[in-house]
């Protein structure tokens, strides 16, 4: 599935949502596929949300959803879902509805979003936003849809599109009464695979094994992932990093590899996550590195359902540092980030508490 590897500016192609890709060319339905808008939102408070607004969620049978974690410091963190018909989904040109649950509006002028409105009410959960974009997105294609992996007559698509990596404004939360009114800092991005994100073992999928995250440091903030494809395609590595100093790309590269230095066995879940994870990017002379650590687990389980899959993420702190002509940046703040593995790849057994 391989595509030319550039960095060009998110457009409208890759906004939309693609239905054209729901059933494979025999005309079967994919109960696999994910298409997605994920917004991660930080309040200046401390709360934080993972948002993840599904027109096709293969946990529900490829049937729309709505996703929502809430995690306050010192406290569990709150899953909640919901799962929708199809008619009850109304696709938008740029966002959507989900029943009287979700709307997400993106205003767009001249190909470039501008802004990003969000409602919704979930159980006792009724989170409102309006966020002006600072970060520009990004594509890794010069094509449009820009995707990182297509084989066109077998409608294999794979795409990951940062629609915004930062964006800020004004955001209300409210949880069982209790009422966050601040500034909030949004990562939004799109992503959709016609394959499994993570299969059963020997399975062909997009995601054999994988990191993925944006972190915010002061006036930086930063994008990757590095994700091996199963080895029904080579275990090839897409693996962009994109680091911005406020709106403008300082470094651009898919010279980046993450990795795991120390794994431990979470008491809760008895599966294995990542404990510290370290993060190299380089272009030219300018080198950038960092390790994630003192994470803060808000999501772990066997992916999609498949048992001996490992996915985890966290929310950490970012320990990093820009060097450039011997000269040299630290750069500390927080990461959004996850980790995951298709079954098979750790042959050892895990007891679950």
């Amino acid at each position: 599935m391989g595509v030319e590897r550039i960095f060009r500016p998110i457009t409208v192609d890759e906004l939309r949502w693609f239905p054209e890709l729901d059933s494979w060319p025999q005309g079967e339905h994919n109960p696999d596929f994910l298409d997605m808008f994920w917004l991660d939102v930080d309040l200046d408070d401390g709360w934080q949300l993972g948002i993840g607004l599904y027109r096709c969620r293969p946990y529900d049978d490829g049937n729309p959803g709505v996703t929502v974690n809430l995690i306050r410091p010192g406290e569990r963190t709150v899953e909640l879902h919901e799962r929708f018909r199809p008619e009850q989904f109304t696709a938008d040109e740029l966002g959507g509805r989900w029943g009287d649950t979700a709307a997400l509006a993106l205003d767009v002028v001249d190909g470039v979003v501008t802004a990003i409105r969000l409602m919704i009410e979930l159980g006792e959960l009724v989170v409102t936003l309006a966020v002006d974009p600072v970060c520009p997105g990004v594509k890794f294609s010069g094509a449009s849809p820009g995707f990182s992996g297509y084989r066109k007559s077998a409608r294999l698509a794979v795409g990951w599109w940062p629609v915004t990596p930062r964006a800020v404004g004004p955001a209300a939360v409210t949880w069982r009464g209790e009422h966050r009114h601040g500034t909030a800092v949004v990562h939004a991005e799109r992503q959709l695979s016609t394959l499994p994100l993570a299969g059963d073992a020997g399975d062909a999928s997009a995601q054999s094994i994988w990191f993925w995250g944006h972190f915010t440091a002061g006036d930086y903030t930063a994008i990757w992932t590095d994700s091996a494809a199963s080895a029904a395609f080579g275990n090839g590595h897409f693996s962009p990093f994109v680091l911005y100093y406020k709106d403008f790309p300082v470094l651009s590269t898919f010279a980046f590899a993450a990795q795991v230095e120390q794994f431990v066995v979470d008491p809760t879940t008895g599966m294995v996550r990542p404990e510290v994870t370290t993060l190299r990017a380089w272009s030219d002379d300018l080198e950038f590195s960092a390790r994630l650590v003192d994470g803060q687990v808000s999501d772990q389980f066997e992916l999609n359902g498949r048992p001996g899959s490992l996915y985890c993420r966290q929310v950490s702190t970012v320990q990093g540092r820009l060097a450039q002509w011997g000269r040299t940046r630290p750069l500390t703040g927080t990461a959004v980030h996850e980790w995951g593995s298709q079954a098979g790849n750790f042959p050892f057994p895990r007891t679950a508490k």
